[in-house]
């Protein structure tokens, strides 16, 4: 009853995620992603995946999880918001269970459970869909962390052959799913090391019960240790290291740019900014800026020495014994950190979500601290003017402290997880937090573009906003994708081709992969860049199109774009075949509908067309309001002259017969 009130609770406090829409990567991970829709289990793990730029594929678990999520659930957002909460209180469940296989008491698993629920730092991971990576691997880890820890507790009553055997099947199991759970993000790759430190220093046992089943402590730690090998192992034979971002290479590591050095000294003041987020939950962000440090700094100098005395605090309290809980807090945290301590290049030096499973020993630290603090307020307390005896102190005071905490955490984390309601909201939270940071400036400055479609072009006010945008994302980095796309976004609606194709290519130089879109966008402005004759253009079209397609074979906008050019140059078989491929790889895209109606209009094919039509209203009502009206014109006239009648149209397949 206390675990199902407690995840009713958190459930509660993230009750408003259902109304958000899909933000951040959602778009690339799931709505544009056409391996969802044409999985492949053989190319997901072998090197194609890496090859066709299939979305997440060094994250193999998580790429079938959102396969499995949108064969069950589609494209509704809700429901996916919904999952990521499920995500997210089986990972507090699974909390709970661990803590009572370590001994803990009621009241303590139970203030540790809903402190990690409730966590302000948290909100990033839940309310957006895309990073429910973070959830997946903490919830296959723990559930891992589980069977190990069952394979310690087998019944003397059983004879040793059938205990023999249930523990290697128990650790086959936790070697799975340990396995599967590094699959989904590697931030699971250090549980393992600290559920030892958990089992063998645990504050809740008494030393006797701590030094018994040594033996199949270490099998069961042995047996997860494999799982994150076998996950390490995928990795480098997908590509040929730790980290998948080739850090050698990409400029989006910070690191490639100033050395790592630079960026570690960096790292010493991040951590101690999430120490201070996860007690005090100020400065949360959406966005952060890379930046790099001296070691001679003042800030390095002062958060390394807190990070170290932290350190030898943590590592003194192991030896001695006195403290475990202290023991267990720091050093805990410390493990379950360093996958996201810069140590592996990573995109993003800083960013909320690391913090979700590392803020576990950190909660068990806090929930320890409330709880003394309660208890001995409620023997303070004189025994006239509270309900509490010697033995057993006032429940209320008790819990006190927790409740504060709680209410403090709850209330920032209801507040943070709004930033993610919106794409809008989001960007616009990014640029306030974060006023250097030129990916914020460029997504805002395509977003009031993409906004104001109808009114951009009759609006200066509006373009000089959104060129400064693109300029000074430009100036804070001058060798990144996105301001080159703000500014060709910005001169494509001033119909400037030559300016947009030109930074077009630039994005393209820059950019090391999602380029999809920006080949796609090379090809469509082919068709209209002046000073070419229209063989011309539409040989450079296929040219961009030939490369983006073997590229990126799952990509709809591609397949749509190619329809389009092939629509355009008359090959109308190769049109419909494209088009029924977009549709089918991203059914919820309204102008891949758009061209396959208008392609059978252009055939003569009134029937299908009038069929799409009143089939795909849901999607089509998305359209631009002018196109919408102009394809009802097209549709009564094709009627019209071909004395066309709705009885016709049920008896003909529309222009995508296969697809939803």
């Amino acid at each position: 009853m206390v675990l199902a009130g407690l995840l009713g609770l958190i459930a509660a406090l993230y009750l408003p995620t259902l109304g958000y829409g899909f933000v951040y990567d959602d778009g690339w991970t799931l709505r544009s992603n056409g391996f969802l829709r044409d999985f492949d289990l053989s190319v997901l793990f072998s090197d194609m995946a890496l090859a066709r730029h299939v979305p997440d594929a060094f994250r193999p678990t998580l790429v079938i999880f959102d396969a499995a999520a949108y064969a069950l659930l589609g494209l509704n957002s809700a429901c996916h918001h919904a999952l990521s909460v499920l995500l997210h209180l089986g990972v507090c469940a699974l909390i709970f269970r661990l803590l009572r296989g370590v001994g803990a008491p009621l009241l303590d698993r139970a203030s540790v459970m809903v402190l990690f629920g409730v966590m302000a730092i948290h909100a990033e991971a839940v309310a957006v869909v895309s990073f429910r990576e973070d959830l997946l691997a903490a919830i296959l880890g723990l559930a891992a962390l589980g069977l190990a820890q069952r394979s310690l507790y087998l019944s003397p009553k059983q004879s040793a052959v059938r205990r023999g055997l249930l523990t290697l099947l128990l650790g086959i199991g936790a070697c799975a799913l340990m396995a599967l759970a590094c699959g989904a993000k590697m931030s699971a790759a250090p549980l393992p090391v600290f559920w030892l430190l958990l089992e063998s220093k645990s504050p809740w046992r008494s030393i006797s019960a701590k030094a018994r089943a040594r033996g199949p402590l270490y099998f069961a730690v042995a047996a997860l240790l494999l799982g994150v090998g076998l996950a390490v192992a995928h990795g480098y034979l997908l590509h040929g290291g730790l980290s998948p971002y080739d850090p050698g290479q990409n400029p989006r590591i910070f690191a490639t740019r100033v050395g790592t050095h630079a960026v570690l000294a960096a790292s010493t003041q991040i951590h101690v900014g999430y120490v201070q987020q996860l007690m005090l939950p100020l400065g949360l962000s959406p966005e952060y800026v890379d930046f790099a440090a001296a070691w001679t700094d003042p800030a390095t100098l002062a958060c390394a020495l807190v990070l170290l005395a932290l350190l030898v605090v943590g590592l003194a309290h192991l030896r001695r014994g006195k403290s475990p809980t202290a023991a267990l807090t720091i050093l805990g945290a410390i493990l379950l950190a360093i996958p996201t301590s810069n140590l592996i290049g990573m995109p993003n030096m800083r960013a909320d979500r690391f913090m979700y499973l590392p803020s576990l020993p950190i909660c068990i630290g806090v929930a320890a601290g409330c709880l003394a603090l309660g208890r001995k307020a409620a023997h303070a307390m004189p025994s006239g003017s509270s309900s509490s005896t010697a033995n057993e102190p006032d429940l209320f005071l008790l819990v006190l402290p927790t409740l504060l905490f709680v209410v403090v955490q709850g209330s920032v984390c209801l507040a943070a997880s709004t930033t993610y309601a919106s794409n809008t909201n989001l960007w616009a939270t990014a640029l306030r937090r974060s006023p250097d940071s030129a990916r914020a400036h460029a997504l805002v400055g395509i977003q009031r573009l993409a906004g104001a479609r109808d009114r951009a072009r009759h609006d200066p006010a509006l373009l000089a906003v959104v060129r400064e945008h693109c300029a000074q994302a430009s100036e804070l980095d001058p060798i990144y994708e996105l301001p080159e796309i703000c500014h060709a976004r910005l001169a494509l609606v001033e119909k400037n081709w030559s300016a947009a194709y030109l930074h077009y290519q630039r994005a393209l130089r820059f950019s090391i992969d999602r380029n999809d879109r920006i080949l796609g966008a090379l090809a469509q402005i082919s068709l209209d860049l002046p000073d070419m004759n229209e063989p011309a253009r539409l040989a450079l079209s296929r040219r961009h199109l030939d490369k983006a397609l073997d590229a990126y074979p799952y990509s709809p906008e591609l397949h749509a774009v190619a329809a389009t050019l092939a629509h355009r140059a008359g090959y109308a078989d190769r049109a419909m075949a494209l088009y029924r491929r977009a549709r089918f790889l991203r059914p919820d895209r309204w102008e891949t509908v758009v061209g396959g109606l208008e392609l059978a209009l252009d055939l003569g094919d009134t029937s299908a067309a009038y069929r799409t039509w009143l089939e795909d209203h849901r999607v089509l009502d998305r359209a631009h309001p002018a196109i919408r009206a102009a394809l009802r014109r097209r549709l009564i006239a094709a009627r019209n002259a071909h004395r066309f009648t709705l009885l016709q149209s049920l008896c003909r397949p529309g222009v995508f017969p296969n697809e939803p």
